[in-house]
């Protein structure tokens, strides 16, 4: 997340600006400009993990949720197929382009409340969430949205990185025009990790 917000404010202030004085005193009371209030954009039955700022984009079961505070970002469906897949391609098309919408709807309802979506997430397969899947054009559609105002785009390979789904990232079957910005991974990799593009490395030591 922290790569993601510091990609989209160093846009925002624009490339070689340096931070202001507000900006350096105003974050250590949490306050903005320094602490802006922006948003990651998630998907109902969603599961990211278990801490404070996960808990905010997870979205599985109450009760990892119950008496945690949660920023109030905005969430998104996912798409819901009716199988099979070959027997509904009209209505499942059609499930694709209505929750695609409502990502760029919410991202505009967020952008006009002044807490702009500086990034995206989501699973190649909801797997906690009940085993729920998408198509490529859906991923496809998703990874331009994002592009178009300006947010990262993290797909979380956590449950299905590793070689499940017969390549080792599951998002390699989606044919994306570019690599997603972040990726991460863990559990069966024997470690927590992620990796991103050139664009959200932070340009300053000690951010992340």
């Amino acid at each position: 997340f922290k790569n993601m917000f510091i990609a989209y404010r160093r846009k925002q202030r624009g490339e070689n600006v340096d931070f202001s004085e507000n900006e350096q005193q105003s974050c250590m009371i949490n306050q903005p400009p320094g602490a802006p209030k922006l948003s990651i954009l998630s998907f109902h039955q969603a599961f990211h993990g278990r801490t404070l700022g996960a808990l905010s984009v997870t979205h599985s079961k109450a009760i990892h949720k119950l008496d945690i505070p949660s920023f109030d970002w905005p969430i998104a469906h996912f798409p819901m197929y009716k199988y099979p897949l070959e027997e509904h391609k009209r209505e499942n098309a059609e499930e694709d382009r209505k929750c695609i919408a409502e990502v760029e709807d919410l991202i505009d309802i967020y952008n006009k409340k002044g807490v702009p979506v500086a990034g995206i997430i989501i699973e190649p397969i909801q797997s906690e969430g009940g085993d729920n899947e998408a198509s490529p054009e859906f991923f496809q559609s998703l990874q331009r949205v994002a592009k178009k105002y300006g947010a990262g785009l993290l797909i979380d390979e956590v449950q299905t990185g590793g070689g499940p789904t017969g390549k080792f990232w599951c998002h390699e079957h989606f044919n994306l025009e570019t690599p997603p910005d972040i990726v991460t991974f863990s559990k069966k990799m024997q470690l927590g990790g992620y990796f991103h593009n050139l664009d959200m490395t932070p340009k300053h030591a000690y951010r992340v």
